[in-house]
Formats: structure tokens, sequence, C-alpha cells
């Protein structure tokens, strides 16, 4: 278990520049409108400088005056729960002055009784300013009082070296722990307004992601790691994808699409979750051809099942049948993938697509040898030998081999790759399917020239 430092904040301190400054990973989304973090953002930072790794979370922000807007309320409850749950907070505010706000927030830290937090005042960008930011150190009583410049990138050094020092007197000097193979790094990416937050609170058993009824209410990427039937999980909660027309430049939303685009890049196993009420539309669509440019390894989540199954008369093996033939003929060019129907509501079969991920990643690193290849080779070639395009010679293949996992790759040594039929290549891949399974997870089929004959060519 990893312990936790928490960053409160009100808005307009600069916050997410902080955050991004202090792990030197872009995670917090920057931008000059106000309430853009929204969901409890968790980093694992490695401190090389003091040997020391903890969990760096960015809060939602505090905003404890009475507000009739749904998403501060929820935000500022949750972050009260964060700070509970933290080992450490770093309270971050301006260096000149003290707000409203500033005073609420003091309030509700002494009426929770705690102790463990440190003062940032921000944007002392020279001496007079850090000057006058001391001169109001009295009014908090923290731990510890610093004065810091994200612009200047200054005084974080000295915050980095006081949380070490905090943590290692406490005994909560964990040692890092590497995100390797044995983790089943799975992203859920979505298009807005599919549950899908409401999902990933059934997955992990937590209220870590914000949960409204409105559509894009999650911006930033969450990690979230956790076991699951003896195996290690990476969560990866991504701001989901939404049509490039309705994604202004350089604004919040394309922020966070590219933060998708990323999440896709680094995740394992991708599960695109879908509403069954839109059926599957172009969008999700252009979601599935991005992960397969990736070659990752795909589940498709069918959402909000509960609501078929609560109509009267409803036949649910029949429903599923219909729907997977439905699914099969948008995507025909995926006949490996797995389909997986959900409720979030009724955290019903939720497990499933923890238990697909599992099996897919035993699939996605599963190694055929040469002999047996070649074997295969020689039945699926006297079944039915390579088509050729009518402009080729006869197209021979002399011999196979796997040349690698993740994803799983296959090499045929050929007389002339141009010789042979495009559809050839979809054949081989369904017999390989048929045989060796790999479920879930695409297969690169590759045709390489053979030397001498290569050389005749040229």
């Amino acid at each position: 278990m990893l312990w936790k430092v928490t960053i409160i904040w009100r808005p307009n301190v600069w916050k997410s520049s902080f955050f991004n400054m202090y792990t030197w990973h872009k995670i917090a989304i920057v931008h000059n409108e106000e309430w853009t973090t929204r969901d409890i953002s968790e980093f694992e930072y490695h401190d090389k400088d003091n040997d020391l790794t903890y969990v760096l979370s960015d809060s939602g922000g505090l905003d404890l005056v009475e507000k009739t807007n749904e998403i501060s309320k929820d935000i500022a409850t949750r972050t009260k729960t964060a700070i509970k749950e933290s080992d450490l907070l770093i309270w971050l505010i301006e260096y000149d002055r003290i707000t409203e706000l500033d005073e609420e927030v003091l309030k509700i830290i002494r009426e929770m009784n705690v102790k463990n937090y440190i003062i940032v005042a921000n944007k002392a960008d020279n001496e007079n300013m850090r000057m006058e930011a001391f001169s109001n150190a009295w009014f908090w009583k923290p731990l510890e009082f610093f004065t810091a410049s994200v612009l200047h990138n200054n005084g974080i050094r000295e915050i980095k070296a006081f949380v070490a020092k905090y943590l290692a007197e406490k005994w909560l000097n964990y040692k890092h722990e590497e995100i390797d193979d044995s983790y089943v790094k799975l992203a859920m990416v979505w298009r807005p307004n599919v549950w899908k937050s409401s999902l990933i609170n059934a997955i992990v058993w937590e209220n870590r992601v914000m949960v409204k009824d409105m559509a894009w209410t999650t911006r930033d990427s969450i990690d979230t790691k956790f076991l699951f039937d003896d195996t290690n999980f990476v969560l990866i909660d991504t701001a989901g994808i939404r049509r490039l027309s309705k994604v202004w430049v350089r604004n919040v939303e394309d922020w966070s699409v590219m933060r998708t685009e990323r999440a896709i890049k680094r995740a394992d196993v991708i599960a695109v979750v879908i509403d069954w009420y839109d059926w599957i539309v172009s969008q999700d669509l252009s979601i599935i051809s991005t992960v397969l440019e990736e070659n990752k390894w795909l589940v498709i989540v069918v959402n909000k099942w509960d609501k078929v199954l609560a109509k009267p008369g409803v036949d649910k093996e029949k429903m599923m049948n219909r729907y997977i033939e439905y699914l099969k003929s948008k995507i025909e060019f995926l006949p490996w993938v797995s389909v997986v129907f959900t409720s979030a509501v009724d955290k019903k079969r939720v497990d499933e697509i923890l238990e697909n991920a599992k099996n897919i990643k035993l699939e996605r690193f599963k190694r055929v040898k040469t002999s047996v290849i070649n074997n295969f080779l020689e039945q699926v070639i006297l079944k039915h030998p390579p088509t050729w395009n009518k402009k080729s010679h006869n197209p021979k293949i002399y011999y196979g081999s796997q040349v690698d996992v993740n994803p799983p790759k296959f090499v045929f040594t050929v007389n002339n790759p141009d010789h042979f039929h495009f559809s050839y290549k979809r054949y081989l891949e369904n017999r390989i399917r048929d045989n060796f399974w790999f479920f879930g997870t695409p297969i690169i089929l590759e045709y390489r020239w053979r030397g001498k004959y290569k050389d005749k060519v040229k």
C-alpha cells in the first residue's frame, strides 16, 4: 500500500500547473476555466532524489460556500473524504491574499481536527512577494509554510524534501512498485453519457469517479490499482471521446480527447463502453478504429443492460444473441472481439470485464512453436492453396513462424508477397484463430520475401 499526499485548493491558485510541475508529467488539465478538475486524479510519484514513492492526489478543489451547482457540491464532498484518507495535505493558496473561501477552508480543516497539512503560497515570483507571503504565515498555523512560483519553478524542490522527510519519519517510506507486465492495464473508453463512471465505481467498489446524470463530467484520466482474482490491475479511466466537429481547438474538451488517446496508447486492454439503447453509432466505430490502429486488445461493453431486462416478457439469452448478431453485422472485421453485457446500476456482470481482460492477456502473450505452425500450414495449404492476383505468378508459402507477442505476430516466408490475393491473409488469420484461438486480441500477419527470389526480381 502506498500512502497518499493530497493537494487541496480553491479556484485560481494555479493548482494544475503546480501538480504538473511537481510530478513532471502533464496529468492535470491546465486551463483558465474554473472547475476543470472534477475527479480525484491520482499519480504514483517516485521521488528519486529522496528514494520515496507515494500517491500524489489532485483533488477536485474546495468550494465550501453553499451553491446550487451540483458539480461543485459533489467535488467538495469527495474532497473532504480525500482529506480524511490522506496522510499529508498540501494546501495551495495565493501568496498575497486571504479570501473568504480560504477562511472557510481553514474552518473546515480545524473542525475536522486536521493537523497534517502544509501551506504553499503560490505565485510568489520574487523576493518581495515571498516576504509578503511570510507576513501572513501566522494566520495558518500549518506544519510548515512554503512559498512557490510555478511560473519560475521555485520552491518545488524544498516542498518535495519536506514531504519525503515527513513520510519517512512517520514510517511511511514505501519503495517504488513498478507497473510491469504482471499488471493488466485496462482503459475504459467511451463517448459521453453511457454511465461509464458508474461502471468504474462498480468495478472498484469505490466512489472514485464523479457520477452525475449529465454528459461530460469526467475530464482527466484517472488510474486506480487493485487486485482481482490474484491478478494485478491498473484501471485507466478516461475523459471520453467526442466527435471532432464538437471539439473546439485547444479548449478543455480538446485536451481531454488527447488525454484519452494517450490512455489508449499506454493501456493493454481497451474496454469500449457503448449504450445498448443507442445501439452502435458511428462514433463508437471511430473509437474502435482508433483502438485497432494501436493493435490493442478489445472488449466491447454493452452498458445499461438492466433497462432491457426490466421490460416484461424479455428473453435474456435471445436478446443477447440478437444483439451480438447485430454487432457482427456492424463490425464484421472483428470476429475475435468479446462482448460483455453489464448493468452499472445493479453491479451485474461487471466482473466479466475483468475476467475477459485477464484471459485476453494470456492470449496476447501466447506463443506457438515453429514446428506446430509449419504442420498447420501444410494442412491449410493442402485444403486451400494460396490464391493469386491476375497479373502475378503462382504464389508459394515456404514456411512460417511466430516472431513476436503482445500483439502476436506471424511471418510467412514466400516467393513474392505481391503475388498473393488480399483475401488469403484473412483466410490464414481465420484458420489461425480456429486452431490456436488468440481470443480478444488482433494478430499481425506478414508475408516476407525469400532472399534469393527477391534478388532475382531486383
